[in-house]
């Protein structure tokens, strides 16, 4: 048996709607791999956070706990997310425990798919060209925002409903990006 259960058609299309998504919005927004996951799964699912919190919020995990080369920023945004979207308290939250078992398996995921959980080890492969790191983080943030999604899906499917699809759907390109960023100063 899989240490995950298999979703409806419909669920896989949301799953992979959201990794494009937070793909899309690394590249164009220039955030790391936890802002962005946090971002988007806050922005998609209807988190409760505003954007400039959510990205705020994501900050200190880039580059393996703020350039530490700990664990990647990707598995600690995406357990982050799973806080907010499932967290006691919430709605459809998880009692403690049953989130710590959550994360856990989130964590165990990840490192199954990745053979890590290190930053360092997921790109050092990459070190020496720039555009290869980014391009290896920009998949394995999308990888970390799957299975963070497919998680909550699993636990609690009916959340799919509060899904933001027109902001999901949305790909950014990054001219429109820099356009939202001075237009937030006027």
């Amino acid at each position: 048996m899989s240490d995950t259960m298999s979703l409806t058609p419909e669920l896989e299309g949301l799953v992979e709607t959201i990794r494009q998504r937070t793909e899309n919005y690394y590249a164009a927004h220039g955030l790391c791999c936890s802002e962005a996951i946090i971002f988007v799964l806050n922005r998609g699912l209807n988190g409760g956070l505003s954007d400039d919190l959510a990205r705020r919020l994501g900050a200190g995990f880039c580059g393996g706990m703020g350039g530490g080369d700990g664990v990647c920023g990707a598995l600690s945004g995406a357990i982050t997310a799973l806080g907010l979207i499932l967290g006691p308290g919430q709605r459809q939250g998880l009692a403690k425990s049953k989130l710590r078992q959550a994360a856990k398996r989130l964590h165990d995921s990840f490192h199954k798919a990745l053979g890590s959980t290190v930053c360092h080890e997921l790109t050092a492969p990459h070190a020496e060209s720039r555009r290869a790191r980014l391009k290896s983080c920009q998949a394995i943030t999308g990888l970390g925002a799957e299975l963070c999604i497919r998680l909550i899906l699993e636990l609690r499917p009916k959340l799919a409903l509060k899904a933001d699809l027109n902001f999901l759907n949305r790909r950014d390109t990054k001219a429109q990006a820099v356009i939202q960023k001075i237009s937030a100063y006027f």
